[in-house]
C-alpha cells in the first residue's frame, strides 16, 4: 500500500492468538508491504481523510 495522504496506524496480528504483534504509523510517501494471506489492519489516525493506493498480487 502506498500512502497518498493523511496518517494511518497499521498493525500486524498473530493469527493464532489474535493479538497485535506490531504497529506502525505511516504518512504520505510511505509504503506498507503485507505478504499474501498475512493478517493485518489499518485505521486513519489523522484529523483529515486519508487515502492509499493498494495493489494486490495473486495470493496463490
Amino acid at each position: 500500500m502506498f500512502i497518498l495522504s493523511g496518517k494511518f496506524e497499521c498493525w500486524k496480528f498473530d493469527f493464532d492468538t489474535e493479538e497485535v504483534v506490531e504497529t506502525k504509523i505511516v504518512g504520505p510517501g510511505d509504503y506498507v508491504f503485507v505478504p499474501s494471506m498475512e493478517t493485518h489492519g489499518m485505521r486513519n489516525v489523522g484529523v483529515k481523510p486519508a487515502t492509499f493506493l493498494c495493489c494486490i498480487g495473486n495470493v496463490y
